[in-house]
């Protein structure tokens, strides 16, 4: 679909599998992914100028930590700022010879480390805290997502049997949010405030903002106008009238 484009593709550890590696790499593909299996890798020791085999872990687990990060994170409306540090190790996947990076970070709070497999070069801090950064943006991208899918344009809620018909519930409820979207940041902000003012919030903590009231007064218009249009060809019957 994007074959002048490098995609970049960050996830979480259910994509960590090697036939997706395998994948990533037929197409030109970078990604950053979790890792949650503690599998036997081939690390470079430089002292040596070799490649030595052990598990993920372990490895991960002694790897200097050389920056630490102030990061902020937000779960359930609550902030949390935490100390990380980072540090990293080239790596092979058994029995290949394509070169990786395992990304560590760990937070001294919580005790707990949090490693990244990557094909995107690691060689200086800076390049580690690009990669973890994209990463730990990755949530951000889960708010587009549950908004096509559930309390927004609720594609789940649509059954479709064949895979056909999928493609086509799936562009149509795409080219709705594209449609949204393109009003939130096209059109001038006082008829996108309007619309929002339509969409209404109770005050509710559990309110959804951003696209949902945006949604919410794009679809009152719609039906304000469907409604308005079948008035004028079927006015509301007067007492003694039978609706034809």
């Amino acid at each position: 679909m994007f074959p002048h484009t490098k995609l970049r593709f960050v996830t979480d550890s259910g994509l960590d599998d090697q036939k997706i590696f395998r994948q990533m790499a037929l197409v030109d593909a970078e990604f950053i992914i979790r890792a949650c299996h503690n599998r036997k890798v081939e690390v470079y020791n430089d002292r040596l100028d070799r490649w030595e085999e052990g598990l993920l872990d372990d490895l991960t687990a002694t790897v200097p930590l050389v920056l630490r990060l102030q990061v902020a994170f937000t779960h359930a409306r609550k902030v949390r700022v935490a100390e990380i540090a980072l540090g990293w190790l080239t790596i092979r996947l058994t029995g290949t010879e394509k070169t990786l990076w395992a990304l560590v970070a760990h937070d001294a709070e919580l005790d707990r480390d949090l490693v990244l497999i990557t094909n995107v070069p690691i060689r200086t801090t800076r390049d580690a805290e690009t990669v973890y950064t994209e990463w730990r943006f990755r949530p951000q991208i889960e708010h587009t997502y549950r908004f096509d899918q559930e309390d927004g344009l609720e594609v789940e809620d649509v059954r479709a049997q064949t895979m056909e018909r999928m493609r086509r519930i799936f562009v149509l409820i795409l080219l709705a949010a594209l449609f949204e979207y393109h009003i939130a940041h096209a059109w001038p902000q006082h008829m996108v405030l309007w619309l929002r003012r339509l969409g209404g919030k109770l005050g509710h903590l559990a309110d959804r903002d951003g696209p949902y009231v945006l949604l919410a007064g794009i679809r009152a218009v719609l039906i304000s106008a469907a409604t308005l249009s079948f008035i004028a060809q079927h006015p509301f019957p007067r007492v003694g009238e039978t609706c034809g």
